[in-house]
């Protein structure tokens, strides 16, 4: 079997625990250079609780930085009313089923937190 080289964090949860726990290991994974590529997509409640936890958003914005091309869920962005919360933390706004699916076919291996 080939060793894992590039995944897919996604973030889905409303538990802040579980938030940081997701956010810590995209952080760190990139930082030590565990894996060749390293991607995260926001899908769900956590585009909310990033809009109103100043330390996971705080920790977001780290993560959104380093990771390329950082990616949060439209319908739930502009259900919810956070889109503009979550560009100005540097993460891009788009139908994210598509990109999920494209990943996994690329390669990318899925981590749901």
């Amino acid at each position: 079997m080939e060793p894992v080289r590039k995944i897919l964090i996604i973030l889905s949860t409303a538990e802040r625990e579980k938030a940081m726990a997701g956010l810590m290991f995209a952080k760190n994974t990139h930082e030590n250079h565990v894996f060749d590529d390293v991607r995260v997509v926001l899908f769900g409640p956590i585009e909310r609780l990033l809009s109103e936890d100043k330390e996971i958003r705080d920790l977001g914005a780290e993560v959104f930085k380093v990771t390329a091309h950082p990616m949060a869920c439209k319908e739930f962005a502009e259900e919810v009313a956070v889109s503009d919360a979550l560009k100005s933390l540097g993460c891009e706004i788009d139908q994210v089923g598509g990109i999920i699916s494209e990943c996994i076919r690329n390669g990318y291996v899925p981590l749901v937190f």
